[in-house]
């Protein structure tokens, strides 16, 4: 693969002038945006009537696929703005930026003046509901690695790492959390062993989280993707706090943008965090909340999925069909392609060759006898029922003000992508601003005028709750407050 840096220069004046992000890819628009996303196998129509032993390989084919969704969509312009705006305090170009990169090498940072454009989001949801198949096809939308040689007529010779995704080790040490960043390491430069060989021996935490920091500020890494940060809910005494910590040095000190991923259990690792997400962490907070069973995105999803029938006499998914789906797999996109894949492996081998109602509840009764108990708890809507499943528990009530409004790009509009991709682009449904918008506008410009006219403008800020030390961490005034 080539991955030799080719620069356009951006629209966006704060971009203009900065290798590392007119290297990547251009801005997308969302019909752009979910036409990359898409991806739809190829379907069962001249494959029915072959042989049972080659259907059956066939069926995997919906493993691969990717039906965008408008969550997905959020998050594609959620990564897109924290990598931009990200690069920007690290423009290779500047002298501050090398400056910024000997303090680091030097270990000394009270001589730096560098203030971090770095953002953040977190991404929770239900254990299986698609959250990492979102953020890997969001990423695989960027080239992780890119090679640059000259820029503006200059000799440039740089190594750009765009993203780096890792998990958070089981037992929420920094140690494995630095292993695990080694090892991805090397495999985006392709390089095995460079960095992770190095330390593989007993070397000193400090001189690994040091080294750690000073690479990801070398290769001018675009973002660290934390995925399953629920582990970190089993981390030792002490490990919790020093792991977020170590989160909030990225992201202030080295000015490097992390996103968390992981399910519904870490929210109270973010309490404060994401009781102020949309002013603390930039980009917020994404929910892959399980659907309503009348839920416009979910009906899509299984619109689409029911036409990958291998079954020699397949059938129209009628309403009773669709009640069955979604009372045995309660929205879950994981459970539902697990029904899917299993109910026609058994159609096929047993003969029965179609789906119904007998099929799917048969593989809910053996095959996927170990989930019984958790859909039961979702179907239940039991808060009790839930917390005997970690991995379910819903979030608090303080977290619906953060969820985000409807997307500007409709359900229609994605579900023609089925049809349409590789055709022509899907239109972008135009943005309309609700009321509740354009009184927080409003509100929000009235407070800018007092703030303004202060004598204080820190303190002032700190008063309308617009001023926090860092990301994690607020202020007195607030936590009495709360």
């Amino acid at each position: 693969m080539n991955n030799l840096a080719h620069y356009t220069q951006s629209p966006i004046q704060d971009y203009v002038g900065n290798p590392l992000i007119e290297a990547l890819p251009p801005v997308l628009t969302e019909a752009d945006a979910a036409l990359a996303l898409a991806h739809f196998p190829a379907g069962p129509d001249n494959e029915r009537f072959v042989g049972k032993e080659l259907r059956l390989h066939c069926i995997d084919r919906l493993k691969m696929l990717i039906q965008p969704l408008p969550i997905h969509l959020e998050l594609e312009s959620a990564l897109s703005s924290i990598l931009r705006t990200g690069y920007v305090s690290r423009n290779p170009t500047h002298a501050a930026t090398w400056r910024h990169l000997h303090t680091l090498s030097t270990n000394r940072r009270d001589l730096a003046l560098f203030h971090s454009s770095a953002s953040t989001f977190s991404l929770v949801g239900l254990s299986g509901i698609g959250k990492t198949t979102a953020l890997n096809a969001v990423l695989s939308l960027y080239p992780q690695k890119i090679i640059h040689c000259r820029y503006q007529g200059k000799e440039f010779l740089h190594t750009q790492i765009v993203w780096l995704k890792i998990e958070c080790p089981f037992d929420g040490s920094l140690s494995g959390l630095c292993h695990a960043f080694f090892k991805a390491l090397d495999k985006a430069l392709d390089d095995p062993g460079r960095h992770s060989a190095r330390f593989r021996s007993k070397a000193g935490i400090m001189e690994m989280i040091h080294s750690m920091e000073q690479l990801a500020s070398t290769y001018f890494i675009g973002a660290l993707v934390i995925d399953e940060l629920q582990h970190l809910n089993a981390a030792k005494t002490g490990g919790k706090d020093n792991m977020l910590n170590f989160f909030v040095n990225l992201i202030n000190s080295i000015g490097i943008p992390v996103v968390f991923a992981g399910t519904n259990s870490m929210i109270n690792l973010f309490a404060d965090v994401l009781r102020n997400a949309r002013r603390a962490c930039g980009q917020g907070m994404y929910d892959f909340r399980q659907p309503e069973q009348s839920d416009a995105a979910w009906n899509m999803l299984v619109d689409v999925i029911w036409e990958y029938q291998w079954v020699q006499k397949p059938v129209a998914l009628s309403p009773a069909l669709r009640a069955v789906l979604y009372d045995l797999t309660q929205g879950v996109t994981d459970f539902l392609a697990k029904l899917m894949i299993l109910g026609q492996r058994y159609a096929i081998q047993a003969n029965i060759e179609t789906l119904n109602e007998q099929v799917f509840r048969h593989i809910a009764d053996t095959k996927l006898k170990l989930l019984k108990p958790a859909i039961a708890a979702l179907r239940s809507g039991d808060t009790a029922a839930m917390k005997k499943f970690e991995d379910l528990l819903p979030p608090d009530e303080q977290l619906e003000t953060l969820m985000r409004g409807e997307p500007s790009i409709s359900i229609s509009h994605l579900a023609a992508l089925h049809r349409s991709k590789g055709t022509q682009p899907i239109p972008a449904a135009p943005r309309s601003a609700s009321v509740e918008k354009q009184t927080s506008v409003a509100a929000a410009d009235q407070i800018s005028r007092r703030i303004a006219s202060s004598d204080d403008p820190a303190s002032a800020l700190s008063a309308h709750g617009w001023l926090a030390r860092d990301i994690f961490e607020f202020s007195d005034t607030y936590h009495k407050g709360t």
